[in-house]
């Protein structure tokens, strides 16, 4: 089971069709082909980023020569990072467009997690379309513990 944030587009209708499901686990395309990643899904914010990262580090590795063993360590676990931080940096650029998160689904897949998203807003539009009952006209009193003094009392008296 993976689980998958569901995020509405600002003024969209319950179950509407401006969702997007971002799946909350390690993205491959993130990690191996990062810029790549960053382009497809549209996170400008995040390609600069990368390059005001990556383009220095390079040229600071290549300055201080490092061995290719500990360069190929340094690029694996930067690419570790993209590849963890790859849903949250697509949820930090949903909510900064104004959309918001509505509800968290744990399913199998996409298609699933959209099922169970779009079964559950209905049965809520379902339940508070139903007629309200009539409010109740009479006022029901609680009896209010009293101390031997007649102060009021948050606990009764036991003795």
């Amino acid at each position: 089971m993976v689980f998958f944030t569901v995020h509405e587009r600002p003024g969209a209708s319950t179950g509407g069709d401006d969702i997007r499901l971002i799946a909350s686990r390690f993205s491959w395309g993130a990690a191996l082909l990062t810029p790549f990643w960053l382009i497809w899904h549209r996170l400008w914010l995040g390609l600069l980023g990368y390059l005001l990262l990556m383009l220095p580090l390079g040229v600071l590795l290549e300055m201080i020569d490092i061995a290719d063993p500990a360069d190929l360590a340094i690029g694996a676990a930067l690419a570790y990072l993209f590849g963890c931080s790859g849903a949250g940096l697509r949820r930090w650029t949903l909510e900064r467009g104004g959309w918001t998160l509505v509800v968290v689904v744990a399913a199998a897949d996409e298609l699933e997690a959209e099922l169970r998203y779009r079964h559950a807003a209905e049965d809520h539009r379902a339940e508070y379309s139903r007629p309200v009952a009539a409010p109740v006209s009479a006022v029901t009193t609680v009896p209010v513990p009293m101390n031997a003094g007649g102060s009021f009392s948050a606990l009764p008296r036991l003795i």
